[in-house]
C-alpha cells in the first residue's frame, strides 16, 4: 500500500513538475505554422459557421482528428490541448507528437519538413 501511494505522489509530482516547465503554444502560433504548409487549406477549414483544425499535418490521417471552434483561436487551443495531452503517450498520436518535439514549434517545423521528403 505504502509503496502505491509513493509511486502515485511521485507521478504526480513530476507531472506538476513537468507542467510548469513547458512552453505554452499560443493559438496564433500553431495557426502561422500550419498556414506555412503546403497544404494548408485542408488542415484549417471552415464548415457550417465552424471553424475547424486538423492535426493531420502532424499524425498522418490515419491517427488524425479535426478540432472545432466558434472561432480559429477557439479551434487551435483545443488542437494545442490535444497535443498537450498526448506527449509521451504509448499511441501513434503520442509517438509522433513526442518525436516532434512539440511544443518547440522550431522543432515541430523541421520535423514536418522532414517527414514530408
Amino acid at each position: 500500500m505504502l509503496i502505491k501511494q509513493t509511486k502515485y505522489k511521485i507521478m504526480k509530482q513530476t507531472k506538476i513538475e513537468y507542467s510548469k516547465k513547458i512552453k505554452k503554444v499560443k493559438p496564433k502560433e500553431i495557426i502561422g505554422l500550419i498556414k506555412t504548409l503546403p497544404d494548408a487549406d485542408e488542415h484549417i477549414f471552415i464548415h457550417n459557421n465552424k471553424y475547424y483544425v486538423t492535426d493531420e499535418w502532424l499524425v498522418g490521417s490515419f491517427a488524425g482528428s479535426s478540432f472545432s471552434g466558434n472561432t480559429l483561436e477557439e479551434a487551435a487551443e483545443e488542437l494545442i490541448k490535444y497535443l498537450h495531452r498526448h506527449i509521451g503517450h504509448n499511441s501513434i498520436v503520442g509517438n509522433h507528437v513526442t518525436r516532434s518535439g512539440f511544443p518547440d514549434l522550431k522543432k515541430v517545423r523541421r520535423y514536418c519538413a522532414l517527414s514530408k521528403k
